[in-house]
């Protein structure tokens, strides 16, 4: 009897431990078979890419061929084509203008310009009639410019009518992001910011009231960058970047940098105009401009291109225009293309880790981002993950924690999210990274290299693949 029992007790102990030891079989294989799900992938940029948005020429918007080809478009306005009648703005002549609806229509975005004097070959005013009647305090002028009359942008019924008609233009710009930067024009030939009579004299305004200028336009465009010609003190601090339209004239440029890099002072006619040093000033804010039209382009894109291609990557530039070369042109192409590949940011996943929680039942995700282009990326447009199972159906999809505007190509930005594991992704599933617009109109590509191999489920660029990159990530 006690044999019997004792034989009893054994048998029982061997099935606990047979139960236990297939526990920790079973146990063992399930956390095997999770720890597939934990990987740590790197991934480089392809900085050859550059058709995204808010990169590259940027030709007038009245040129179908060209913008065609374009992410880019530019519009030049003067105050007399705006505002005809007192009043009255001319909203439907700007939009047939400019092709405004049709590029929209195929996501582009804008940079805008409000002209109040453009040198011509004879005489004439680029404001409104009705407002010279008012204000006929400014100056008929014919020099080496070319013949105009700059207004006198000092007289206070002039700037009323100015903040006016600003409005206005804002509040169309407004309505949505179609116009994503706005070049501070309204003062000086062409919009840039200098003038001189027939006697040399300096037509431009002091110090306070320029100032006066930028401070509204800054309070006006809301959903704009606003960018003024020079680096002046008071635009740096209301957050502006700049533009330099003598791209492919080396001296003018070399000039235009050396204030960006040491300061300078500007004449006028009453207080001198301070710039204020911010060399590195295209990481955080626009850097644009136009080729020059006091070299042929030819010259800027045969002997001058080294040149060219030094100050485009010295000073950090986004986009060219409204000036630019027929980039349509296959003679232009390899130039064009080597200007175009140092302009603009570079954003592209430089990581990602995974790892299984198993109390949670979720995926563990954390997201490293980086900006290796020679430019900033100026605006915190929305970023989402998307999960999709083998079938490439979305079943997850998240918004991402991540401001675009911090990038650099120094240090990774990271962000996590937490993916419901299910069934659904068990044995194969693509991880997606979204980049649009505030409207949802237009994406950014990722820059992941190469880019030849970029792949998308619907509009969603995928950037990894399991098992097959994870199978990639282990070698």
């Amino acid at each position: 009897m006690v044999n019997i029992m004792a034989k009893h007790k054994r048998l029982i102990q061997y099935i606990k431990i047979l139960v236990l030891a297939t526990a920790i079989c079973l146990l063992m294989f399930y956390i095997k078979s999770k720890s597939n799900y934990n990987i740590n992938a790197t991934f480089s940029s392809d900085n050859t890419l550059y058709d995204n948005p808010l990169i590259g020429f940027a030709p007038m918007a009245d040129e179908p061929d060209l913008c065609e080809n374009s992410k880019f478009v530019y519009i030049k306005l003067t105050w007399a084509d705006w505002e005809p009648e007192e009043g009255h703005y001319n909203i439907e002549g700007l939009e047939e203008m400019y092709n405004i609806q049709k590029w929209k229509s195929e996501h582009k975005h804008a940079v805008l310009r409000l002209i109040c004097d453009i040198p011509g070959l004879e005489s004439h005013m680029d404001i409104p009639e009705w407002l010279y009647s008012k204000t006929p305090t400014g100056t008929f002028y014919d020099t080496k410019m070319g013949k105009g009359y700059s207004p006198d942008y000092s007289d206070a019924v002039f700037r009323e009518y100015h903040r006016k008609a600003l409005e206005a233009l804002a509040e169309y710009c407004n309505r949505d992001h179609f116009v994503s930067f706005v070049q501070l024009g309204s003062l000086g030939h062409w919009g840039e910011w200098h003038a001189k009579g027939n006697d040399g004299e300096h037509l431009m305004p002091g110090q306070d009231v320029c100032s006066e200028y930028a401070g509204l336009y800054s309070e006006l465009f809301t959903n704009s960058i606003c960018m003024t010609r020079r680096n002046y003190d008071f635009a740096i601090d209301l957050d502006m970047g700049v533009f330099n339209d003598m791209v492919g004239h080396s001296e003018d440029t070399a000039e235009w940098l050396d204030w960006l890099n040491n300061g300078g002072t500007q004449n006028t006619s009453g207080q001198e105009l301070n710039f204020k040093p911010f060399s590195t000033i295209g990481l955080t804010r626009p850097v644009g401009g136009e080729f020059t039209s006091s070299v042929p382009m030819e010259e800027i894109l045969g002997n001058g291109l080294g040149d060219v291609l030094q100050y485009v990557t010295t000073s950090r530039m986004t986009f060219i225009g409204p000036k630019v070369p027929d980039f349509t042109d296959k003679v232009n192409f390899a130039a064009c293309d080597s200007i175009l590949r140092r302009m603009g940011y570079r954003i592209y996943l430089s990581r990602l880790k995974m790892l299984y929680n198993y109390s949670s039942n979720t995926l563990n995700m954390s997201l490293s981002f980086r900006n290796s282009g020679n430019a900033g990326f100026y605006f915190d447009w929305p970023v989402t993950m998307v999960i999709f199972d083998k079938d490439k159906n979305r079943v997850f999809w998240q918004g991402l924690d991540l401001d675009l505007r911090t990038l650099s190509k120094d240090d990774d930005v990271t962000t996590t999210v937490s993916v419901p594991f299910s069934d659904k992704i068990s044995d194969e599933f693509y991880v997606g990274i979204h980049v649009t617009d505030y409207d949802g109109t237009d994406n950014v590509t990722l820059a992941q290299f190469p880019a030849e191999d970029i792949t998308y489920i619907d509009d969603v660029q995928i950037v990894y693949h399991y098992p097959d990159d994870n199978d990639k990530a282990k070698e």
